[in-house]
């Protein structure tokens, strides 16, 4: 794939979990990293790409090219994904 995604995110976020999920039962390739631990890691992605929630997914390419999608919601539209996420809706 020329293409491939950026999940940033916490392991216990029902979002960031479901969003890995979409892209696993999609076939596309992602990179993951967990904000958990590291608040100082936080604070660059999100002074980086202006945002101020997670996850954050950013549509990257093999040339380096970087698009900030943008949340669950917004991949979950990006990749006409039709299936709830049932701890997205309880948590």
């Amino acid at each position: 794939m020329l293409k491939f995604y950026h999940v940033y995110g916490e392991g216990q976020d029902a979002y960031c979990i479901e969003s890995v999920r979409m892209l696993d039962v999609s076939g596309y390739e992602y990179v993951l990293t967990f904000l958990d631990k590291s608040p100082n890691m936080a604070r660059l992605v999100s002074k980086k790409y202006d945002v101020q929630t997670f996850p954050l997914i950013v549509e990257c390419d093999i040339n380096g090219s970087e698009q900030v999608l943008g949340s669950y919601a917004d991949l979950k539209a990006a990749l006409e994904y039709s299936d709830d996420c049932q701890d997205c809706k309880e948590g």
